[in-house]
């Protein structure tokens, strides 16, 4: 019985979802900043993504995102001039693939699920080098990341909200000392323009398109 209301439950989603693919996609982007820890130690991971939305419920598209944080990291270079040890500092970038998921919205709640995996490298740079004479060879990174994100309207036009999920590292050069796998957390306030546009001045003449990009 359980099996049969699991398929029912896949079949009713696959079906969802196959109808929101139906509408216009619009051109989606989106700025975020995740946290999460690598060694113990708070870190930042700033990313940029474009791509389609469809139906206000479907978005994917993809990304790019680098470690923005700078952490000392428990691994030394060598300097090939005076042969002594350089503190370093882990960079991380990696491009990814990702899709999000509106499964949940009633009101003033909205539940989402983010998804994305990247692909990237890792290398070790002078911590106190701006010009990075002196770093390792980049290690290629393989990382997924599933999410749960909840979403809170305080006004039409605003929302705050809250993620919260897990970085895993599904490759990592042995290389790399830094625990990469991590939980994920993210504290947001999120301005939806074009509804603040549409509550302030109802009668504009900005053309759709342009609205479906704010």
């Amino acid at each position: 019985m359980l099996s049969s209301l699991a398929q029912k439950g896949s079949a009713q989603f696959i079906d969802t979802v196959k109808a929101d693919l139906k509408h216009k996609p619009v051109f989606h982007y989106k700025f975020d900043s995740r946290s999460a820890f690598i060694g113990n130690r708070n870190a930042n991971v700033w990313g940029i993504k474009i791509g389609l939305g469809y139906n206000k419920k479907i978005r994917f598209g993809i990304g790019y995102n680098y470690l923005k944080s700078r952490l000392p990291a428990n691994v030394n270079l060598i300097s090939p001039e005076t042969g002594a040890a350089i503190n370093t500092r882990l960079r991380m970038r990696y491009v990814s693939l990702y899709a999000e998921y509106v499964y949940y919205r009633e009101k003033k709640w909205e539940l989402t699920v983010p998804v994305q995996l990247g692909i990237g490298s890792t290398k070790y740079v002078a911590l106190n080098d701006p010009n990075n004479h002196y770093q390792s060879a980049g290690k290629l990174i393989i990382l997924y990341e599933p999410c749960l994100s909840v979403n809170y309207r305080l006004v039409p036009f605003v929302a705050v909200g809250a993620e919260m999920g897990l970085r895993l590292a599904l490759y990592k050069n042995k290389m790399v000392k830094e625990q990469v796998t991590a939980p994920i957390y993210v504290f947001k306030v999120l301005v939806y323009w074009s509804d603040m546009i549409n509550y302030f001045w109802p009668n504009n003449k900005i053309p759709k398109p342009i609205m479906n990009l704010l």
